[in-house]
This record gives C-alpha cells, sequence and structure tokens, in this order.
C-alpha cells in the first residue's frame, strides 16, 4: 500500500461525480458487534449530505497523504492513510455497507455510528461519524415539543443529530482519517502501535540492563498511555540520533540515584546495578518516563519535576 495509491483511488471516486446516497446507523455496545441497518433522508436534506461527504473527500485530496504510523502527530495540513484490512472491525462494516443488504432502522440499541455512502457500484466512498454529537442518540432533557398547526407537541423517543462532518473515509481497500487515536480507540486497531511500543524499548535499551524487562515489554504493549510514550521515544530518536547515545545503564542509573525523588527503582543483576520494573499501578510508568527524558528542572525554584512534554531551548 502507498498513500499516492490511496490519494488516487480517493481521486477516482470524486471523480466519478457521486450523486446517489444510502444512509446507515450501527447499533450495539461497540463496533465489533454492532447491527447495521440502513434509513433514508428527505430529498433537500439527501443533496446536503452528498455535497457534504464530496466536499469532505475533496478537502482530503489537497492536503499531504501519510501511510499511518502510530507515532506519528498530524496537522491540520495532513491526512493519515491505511489499508482497510489492518482495520478489521471497520473492514467488516465497510463490506456490508457496500453490499447494502442490511435491514432498514427501526431503532433499539445505541447507535455507535453512523455511515453515509455516496456514488454507486464498488467505487463509492463512505463517510463514517464515530464520535461527537453527530453520531450519539440522545434523549434531551426536559421535554422537546415540535409545533404542528399551533399545538406544540412532545417528541418522544431517541434523537440523532447530523453535523457536517467525518472522522474517517473508506474507498475500497483504503481508509482516510486526521487522527492516530481515532484508529487505537474508536476503531479498535492498536496492532501498529503494540509492535511499534515493542520494538522502540527493545532498540533504546540495547545497552540498558532492565530487571525484569519481559514484564516492562508486556505492559508498553497493553497499556494505551504507556504505547504513546514509547512512540514519543521513537519520534525523539527520529528527530535527534544521538539522543540514543544517552541511553545507558550507567547514564541512567547515575540519573535516578542522584534524584532519588523521582522515586524510580534499581537492583543489582549478576553483581551489575540495573533499572528495576515495578509493575505496581503508581511506578509503571517510570521506566518509559525515563527513555523519553521526562523531567525538567526549575532554575527559578530550583525544584525537579516530572513533565509530560518539552520543548528544548538551549538552542
Amino acid at each position: 500500500m502507498s498513500a499516492q495509491s490511496a490519494r488516487q483511488a480517493l481521486r477516482d471516486a470524486l471523480d466519478a461525480d457521486p450523486d446517489t446516497l444510502d444512509n446507515h446507523v450501527l447499533r450495539g455496545a461497540a463496533l465489533s458487534d454492532a447491527e447495521v441497518t440502513r434509513f433514508d433522508l428527505v430529498d433537500t436534506m439527501a443533496a446536503d449530505v452528498i455535497a457534504d461527504v464530496t466536499r469532505a473527500g475533496e478537502t482530503m485530496t489537497r492536503k499531504q497523504f501519510l501511510t499511518y504510523d502510530p507515532s506519528y502527530q498530524t496537522n491540520s495540513s495532513q491526512v493519515l492513510v491505511e489499508a482497510l484490512g489492518e482495520i478489521p472491525e471497520l473492514a467488516a462494516v465497510d463490506a456490508l455497507i457496500r453490499e447494502g443488504d442490511v435491514p432498514d432502522d427501526d431503532g433499539g440499541d445505541p447507535v455507535v455510528a453512523m455511515a453515509h455512502s455516496i456514488g454507486t457500484g464498488t467505487g463509492r466512498i463512505v463517510a463514517y461519524r464515530l464520535k461527537g454529537a453527530g453520531i450519539a442518540t440522545r434523549r434531551a432533557r426536559g421535554i422537546p415539543l415540535v409545533p404542528r398547526n399551533g399545538v406544540y407537541r412532545p417528541l418522544t423517543g431517541e434523537i440523532l443529530y447530523y453535523e457536517p462532518r467525518f472522522d474517517a473515509l473508506t474507498v475500497p481497500g483504503f481508509v482516510f482519517f486526521n487522527t492516530v487515536t481515532l484508529v487505537q480507540t474508536k476503531l479498535h486497531a492498536p496492532d501498529k502501535a503494540r509492535q511499534l511500543a515493542k520494538d522502540t524499548l527493545k532498540s533504546v535499551t540495547k545497552k540498558i540492563r532492565i530487571d525484569g524487562y519481559a514484564e516492562l515489554e508486556a505492559a508498553v504493549m497493553d497499556d494505551p498511555s504507556m504505547r504513546a510514550k514509547m512512540a514519543h521515544v521513537a519520534r525523539l530518536i527520529s528527530d535527534d540520533p544521538d539522543y540514543a547515545k544517552h541511553l545507558t545503564t550507567k547514564k541512567l542509573v547515575a540519573f535516578v540515584e542522584k534524584y532519588p525523588d523521582y522515586d524510580i527503582a534499581t537492583s543489582t543483576v549478576g553483581g551489575k546495578k540495573s533499572l528495576k520494573f515495578d509493575s505496581s499501578p503508581q511506578h509503571r510508568h517510570q521506566i518509559p518516563r525515563l527513555l523519553a527524558d521526562d523531567y525538567l528542572h526549575s532554575y527559578l525554584t530550583d525544584r525537579n519535576y516530572e513533565a509530560g512534554s518539552k520543548q528544548d531551548v538551549s538552542t
């Protein structure tokens, strides 16, 4: 898969000038077990939705396309691309929508996603909303009233909100989105992030003795916040290859001994000092933070702090 081939697939779908619309809701506790149903809109609103989806696709084609990498943080001028098959839950839903043989929506379970498909045949564009007011089913506080011939009648049951914004677009074989977190949370596809965390940990600890390495490896793969921290380490090394030179047992043990307030454990393995992974909830993040150099010193108060992020101001 390449970002360029994905861009061309989206461009081809838009050039087909799609003017037909199908609408779907996904009902259930999560995307993985949701039932896909369809619904229609009045003609005037259907035309607006077709225009909204088309506009979203056109906007994407004017941006920089990047192959999805869990360590990458996009800006407003960039779009992430992934092979649809790499996101199994969305791929299964997308296949059902493209086949078209789903029942009409009749209410029921909460809505976890809404989808709008424009075009015909296999080249359709499907736009998904997976979060925000445009997707959630709501029961308004109080009693909503709708005027009918001078009489206000109560509106009961669930209310679905439409918003002209979309979290992901698909064409056959590809999915386009703007944020890394969407894939790992709403779309439940953390495999790339897990592998990146494992590979990064292995790479940056080549010169570091860690008592409990296997447990640390499992933790950084399974814990989303620790995966994010390892992705941060990967970006640090990518931006500054010399950063890895600081990651040695000698330097890190000297650091934690000099600053005991950070409460990072050490041990002795084979007669040599090592960092020690502590799996307790209050300490399990300490070694990833150490690898990411997440510490600050205040020259104003002469105090040391943990920091989630920082900018180098030495140059």
